[in-house]
């Protein structure tokens, strides 16, 4: 190569690093921190851990299990167990549940992270979507992809997609501002850690309630005859598991103040959790009823405080242990 080129290439190398250096200084300084984006190709690495293993435990759920649950402490609790998170922010887990009774290779332990509004017929394909990307989109060339790229979010902010240059101009010219800071750690493993010590607490708060508000106003719960009536074909996947060695325990996370007084007043537990418990193949087990659980700090009301969540996690793989779920 001519010397000319060559520093030309040298030069322009020089540029997008200092241009990359100061992008992730700037970023930084208006509080952004290092975090892995989480993706359906980052779940399906977590899927890949569990088939096959008769002592992989599945963790189900939505945001109130992957923000509460590490996989790797529940693991070295449990005696070294392969442990999967699965657990989806915002969607509720019986896709999950239903695709893993329809997996041969699954004979581990599944923990479903449900209340009963979860449990609603309505509610049963919210994770549908994660499932059909592993089976028809999830590949060898995905998986180097995503390995990659994680190990780049593990020290890099600004390699996440909202900080593409291309989101940042579409973000300008719709008058969007910059990326919503949402104070959330999540590792590889997908467990994620949120950090409530921040003067915009009241806010989010108040936000949560009025969100869960709305959704009762605009979807009343089903009736309680047609709910369990609903649970049968539910049932049906918990005994296909088991038929095959498998088990299922159904996991009813903490929640407090407003948000379970607004899940009692609409799904009162004794016509509801109670009423499927004494039916169900598999152990349903409400917090409210394991000591110790009750009395986490919930900021939101709905979720726990990231530095908990070892606490949290030691204290599922003590019920875990203590219900013999787990040799």
């Amino acid at each position: 190569m001519d010397r000319p080129w060559l520093r030309a290439w040298i030069a322009a190398l020089l540029t997008c690093v200092l241009l990359a250096v100061g992008y992730e200084w700037l970023l930084r300084q208006h509080g952004y921190a290092v975090t892995v984006q989480d993706d359906a190709d980052l779940w399906s690495m977590q899927l890949d851990r569990i088939r096959n293993s008769p002592r992989a435990i599945a963790l189900l759920g939505a945001s109130r299990i992957e923000f509460a649950v590490d996989p790797a402490l529940l693991s070295h609790e449990l005696g070294d167990r392969p442990v999967a998170m699965l657990a989806v922010n915002g969607r509720y887990p019986l896709a999950a549940l239903r695709a893993l009774a329809d997996d041969p290779s699954f004979v581990g332990l599944a923990i479903v992270g449900v209340d009963a509004r979860g449990l609603q017929r309505r509610h049963w394909d919210m994770q549908q979507s994660y499932f059909d990307h592993y089976h028809h989109r999830w590949t060898l060339s995905r998986w180097i992809h995503r390995t990659l790229l994680t190990v780049l979010q593990e020290h890099l902010v600004f390699v996440r997609s909202a900080f593409a240059l291309t989101n940042i101009v579409e973000r300008w010219i719709a008058g969007e501002g910059p990326p919503m800071n949402d104070h959330v750690f999540v590792r590889a493993d997908r467990v994620g850690f949120i950090d409530y010590h921040r003067p915009d607490l009241p806010g989010i708060r108040a936000s949560r309630i009025a969100d869960l508000v709305r959704y009762y106003r605009e979807e009343p719960p089903t009736d309680a005859g047609t709910w369990l009536h609903d649970l049968e074909t539910v049932t049906s996947w918990v005994e296909k598991i088991q038929k095959r060695g498998g088990r299922v325990v159904f996991f009813r996370e903490p929640a407090a103040d407003e948000s379970l007084a607004l899940d009692e007043a609409n799904f009162p537990r004794d016509r509801y959790w109670d009423a499927y418990a004494r039916r169900a193949p598999a152990p349903m087990i409400d917090f409210r009823d394991v000591p110790g659980m009750a009395s986490f700090v919930l900021p939101d009301t709905s979720h726990i405080d990231g530095t908990d969540v070892p606490r949290f996690t030691i204290a599922l793989a003590n019920l875990l242990k203590s219900r013999k779920l787990v040799d």
